[in-house]
């Protein structure tokens, strides 16, 4: 739950106004969007100051150390497309439903948040700072508790470069979705035209799994969860998706990187099996057996998480997805903080390179957040953002763990 309400908060609908600690929200016109009643209402008021009792009582024990980053949850993983209305109706075949909207235009500085070199083509005739970006995207989700996808056609710039190719290409190269019955999604969704590298197959350590793509021919991993896990029926689409699993990273060096990311909160948790099958390498797409050095690691509060994974053969080198965060594919994962200008401090005494200054997010001027994008060891691109309600949620959230 707390990964949609997160993501709820991050894009705060049009024509809400937040202001200080004390929660003051307000309808700045009548045309709201379709989020904006209930966003915007008594409802949402009176909750909001709900959680901040709540906030009081769960996270005023906490005392971080002066080196520990203030990382509380994954927001989303952002998944670019060509085509936004085809793509929506394909993730819905999956299970997914909209969560949230935001805006299609924003300021200058936002655009340089994301890379974009100012000016661009765009003439601000549809909103927002000429000269900046122009998009259109949703923020999809899983029911109530099984995470975000940040959807996002850019228009303006447009790249319409494929994403990866294979599998194995540094960056973030796929993310797992986990399903309670993965023959019958297999059969369901290759009978709607979803196109599979190869039927299910089993790993060594047992878990089953197969590789689909979008229509931009994005890797998404089908993988079954354990069988204790098999027992919820199927969604509204007629697939047993639950929720999403691990955001795989392929990077250079194993050991330097799952030191990096441990500073963002995600533990080391188990090793992934070196070698497998030639019958597993052809259902990842390869021609020939792997060999690796990963492993998964989980977050320490929201317990989302990350496989980091080093290719030993057959081994790629070229460099992830460069800025703009605009090219199809996953480009990037947005992380919520309590504390974003310490954790830039802390992160850029630590040698991290920045893509921007921390910039007010999402809704313009008037924005109630702030983002900031850097780099990992090779050049996956990681966002911060910091919201007060998404740190009150988490922080609920892991409170009633």
């Amino acid at each position: 739950m707390i990964a949609r309400l997160t993501a709820v908060l991050y894009h705060r609908p049009a024509g809400c106004e937040y202001k200080g600690a004390d929660i003051h929200i307000q309808k700045k016109t009548t045309d709201i969007n379709k989020y904006g009643d209930f966003m915007c209402g008594n409802i949402w008021r009176y909750f909001s100051l709900g959680l901040c009792l709540a906030f009081s009582l769960t996270a005023c024990s906490q005392s971080p150390d002066s080196n520990t980053l203030q990382v509380l949850s994954r927001v989303h993983f952002n998944t670019n497309v060509s085509n936004f209305e085809d793509s929506k109706l394909f993730y819905a075949q999956l299970g997914f439903e909209t969560v949230s909207g935001f805006p299609d235009n924003n300021t200058l500085a936002m655009a340089q948040a994301v890379g974009i070199s100012t000016p661009t083509s765009y003439d601000g005739a549809q909103g927002g700072a000429a000269g900046g970006y122009l998009l259109h995207g949703e923020l999809i989700g899983l029911g109530l508790t099984g995470g975000v996808i940040d959807l996002i056609e850019f228009k303006i710039p447009r790249n319409d470069s494929p994403p990866y190719s294979t599998v194995n290409h540094l960056g973030m190269s796929r993310a797992t979705m986990l399903t309670s019955n993965i023959a019958a999604d297999y059969l369901h969704l290759k009978a709607l035209g979803v196109a599979f590298l190869r039927p299910p197959i089993s790993r060594k350590n047992g878990e089953r799994f197969t590789i689909f793509t979008d229509p931009d021919g994005t890797f998404y991993e089908l993988r079954s969860l354990p069988r204790s896990s098999t027992s919820a029926s199927a969604n509204a689409a007629g697939t047993y998706i639950q929720q999403l699993g691990p955001v795989t990273i392929n990077v250079t060096n194993y050991d330097r990187s799952a030191r990096w990311y441990e500073q963002l909160g995600y533990r080391f948790t188990k090793h992934i099996d070196p070698i497998e099958s030639l019958e597993v390498s052809q259902a990842m797409g390869l021609q020939t057996p792997f060999e690796i050095k990963g492993g998964l690691f989980i977050h320490s509060y929201d317990g989302s998480q990350l496989e980091i994974v080093e290719w030993k053969t057959p081994k790629l080198l070229t460099p992830p997805y460069p800025i703009p965060i605009n090219h199809l594919g996953i480009h990037r994962i947005a992380l919520s903080t309590a504390d974003i200008e310490g954790d830039v401090k802390k992160l850029q005494s630590r040698g991290v390179k920045f893509i921007s200054d921390i910039t007010p997010c999402c809704s313009g001027a008037d924005s109630w957040g702030k983002i900031v994008a850097f780099y990992d060891p090779d050049g996956t691109i990681i966002e911060l953002v910091e919201q007060p309600m998404m740190t009150i949620m988490a922080r609920l959230a892991h409170a009633l763990k």
